[in-house]
């Protein structure tokens, strides 16, 4: 049988013939998008962009064998404007999952939880989101917290800004009664900023992350093997170990508060 096989690839020689060799995987491109603008979830470090969703963008284009490559646009609604577009594959920016959201695009599994909170000033009167009855807060245009804050109050005004630094000076200087965002951006801006703030007791609501991707065929491929991934940094712990390296020692992968 060996003889034979020998005689076999000697004729295939003769005739001019090659031996195919095994295809090799190319490496394919997962083009991400994110604002570099929301600490610590996507930031610059110096020139390095960095952050949570940054570092599991990387992770998970690692163990999809792919590489990764970042474009950073300001906005979260400009990012699905790139999205719709096709110049990039799929948002890391804590995008969070909406009804109206799901309708346009395909979200992966979710991977982290965040609370919907308010800071106000120390020194306020207010201990409960309630007590914000008929007073205006501070928030990010395009902001999934504000679906959430109206869902959960809608007697709470919301004034939305474009400027994401000014949601916080305002709320520090008194213009407006506080700011609505996520508990881990609100702590971390008031500690960087030394801002004089504090969290209310309570939540509006909880924001689950995702990665989006469009709804097409090309999109759903890439989509299956980035969801697969994705899976299975969360069951080895990888996600987890990411949480807690940009988040001060918390778990954002599960959905826990000490304050509630």
């Amino acid at each position: 049988m060996k003889f034979t096989k020998i005689k076999l690839l000697i004729a295939a020689l003769a005739l001019g013939g090659t031996v195919a060799a095994a295809p090799v995987a190319h490496a394919e491109t997962l083009t991400v998008g994110t604002t570099a603008q929301t600490y610590p979830t996507s930031y610059k470090k110096g020139d390095k962009l960095t952050g949570f969703d940054v570092a599991v963008a990387k992770a998970v284009a690692k163990e999809m064998g792919d590489k990764v490559k970042f474009k950073v646009v300001g906005d979260i609604p400009s990012l699905f404007g790139e999205l719709d577009k096709g110049s990039i594959d799929t948002i890391a920016n804590s995008v969070t999952v909406l009804p109206e959201r799901e309708k346009k695009y395909s979200f992966s599994p979710v991977y982290s939880y965040y609370a919907a909170q308010i800071a106000v000033k120390k020194d306020s009167k207010y201990k409960t989101i309630k007590d914000l009855e008929g007073k205006t807060i501070s928030a990010t245009v395009g902001s999934s917290n504000i679906d959430l804050l109206q869902k959960y109050d809608s007697k709470i005004k919301i004034k939305k800004y474009d400027d994401r630094n000014a949601v916080f000076t305002d709320a520090n200087n008194g213009t407006v009664a506080g700011v609505l965002n996520q508990r881990q951006f609100l702590q971390e801006t008031i500690k960087k900023q030394n801002l004089d703030l504090r969290i209310l007791k309570g939540v509006a609501g909880w924001n689950k992350s995702a990665f989006p991707f469009a709804k097409n065929s090309q999109a759903q491929a890439k989509q299956k093997k980035f969801d697969k991934a994705l899976l299975k940094l969360k069951k080895d712990g990888t996600l987890s170990k990411l949480s807690k390296k940009y988040y001060n020692g918390e778990d954002v992968t599960k959905k826990s508060i000490s304050n509630d």
